[in-house]
Formats: C-alpha cells, structure tokens, sequence
C-alpha cells in the first residue's frame, strides 16, 4: 500500500495546514492509519476564514469527559462554511463578542467519529480558562490553520493527549501573531 505523505505549509509566517496521509505516522501525537484518508489537499482552502455563530449547548463532554470546555456553534454557523471546508482541527484566534477579549483557539469542525456522532459540529475551545457558561453569546473568530484530521482513538486517555498537543501546537503557531489586536471583523 502506498500513502501520500504530509507535507507542511507555512503561509504569512503563521498559519500552517496540514495534507496527505502517512500510515503509521503520528501528527501532532495522533496516530494516523489508512482508514483515516478522509481529508485531501488543503491547498484550496482558504486562510484567514472568518466565522461567527451563537454559542448553543452540546453533549457536555468538553467540560466533563475531557477538561476541555467548548463552545458549540449553532447550525447557522455551520451552514457558513465554504462547501470545500474540511472536517478536522484548526487553530486561530477567537472571542466571546460580549466579553471584547480575544484569545488563541482550537476549532473542531466535523463529525466526532471518536464518540460515533453522525451531526456535524463546529467546537471552539479557546485558550482561556472561563469560571462560567455563556450559552447564547456569540463568539466570532478566525481560522488561521489546519492541524490534523477529525479521528477516532482507542480510548479516552489518547484522545485527550492529542487534544493537549492540540493546544500546545496551536499555541506554539499563535506565540508570534498579536492575538489581542488581531481583527475579528473582516
């Protein structure tokens, strides 16, 4: 069997996106194999993607299961997404519009194959640690970069490590952009 392998884009200095296949291989701490061959080329995608949408509640597993709170979008942000964009994890800058401040983001957009979901969802889960809910609110962001694939893990304690290297790899992409004065409304 033969496997594309992934290639790395660097764009502007700082928004990096992820293609092809390489079974065996980890990326970002996931383990890839050929059943994963979901995604294609990124290089029609296109970056900066700007989104918004009210935050809705979901299945909880975010703040519960994984440590990781998300905001849920509602299907009217879902139904703005280019046709063309794929299913997976990105990274960018996003706020919660009634609180004005903006912070590092990790975006999952797709089905949750991990927990067998057939909706698609788009999460955000920003870099900031919020002591309450803000159901209702709008968040507004911007999608800088693809980091891997929506996948399914043989358990919970490996799919929490890749949400972690998530973070410390959107992290390490965000560490030269000026996230606070970054505009959101374009």
């Amino acid at each position: 069997m033969q496997f594309t392998v992934f290639l790395l884009t660097h764009w502007a200095d700082h928004c990096v996106f992820v293609y092809g296949l390489l079974s065996g291989v980890k990326v970002n701490g996931c383990s890839l194999s050929a059943q994963n061959d979901n995604f294609a080329d990124m290089s029609h995608t296109k970056f900066p993607y700007f989104f918004h949408g009210r935050v809705v509640p979901g299945h909880r597993r975010g703040s519960t299961e994984l440590s990781m709170p998300t905001a849920n979008l509602d299907d009217a942000a879902i139904a703005r997404l280019p046709s063309d964009f794929l299913d997976g994890v990105y990274y960018g800058i996003a706020a919660v519009v009634s609180d004005g401040k903006q912070y590092g983001m990790l975006m999952s957009v797709g089905k949750n194959i991990h927990f067998n979901m057939e909706e698609r969802t788009m999460e955000v889960h920003l870099l900031h640690q919020y002591s309450e809910q803000f159901y209702g609110e709008e968040v507004k962001g911007v999608v800088l970069g693809y980091l891997r694939p929506m996948l399914s893990f043989p358990n919970l304690k490996e799919l929490i490590d890749a949400i972690r290297n998530d973070v410390d790899t959107a992290k390490n992409l965000l560490v030269k952009i000026d996230i606070e004065n970054y505009n959101l409304d374009q």
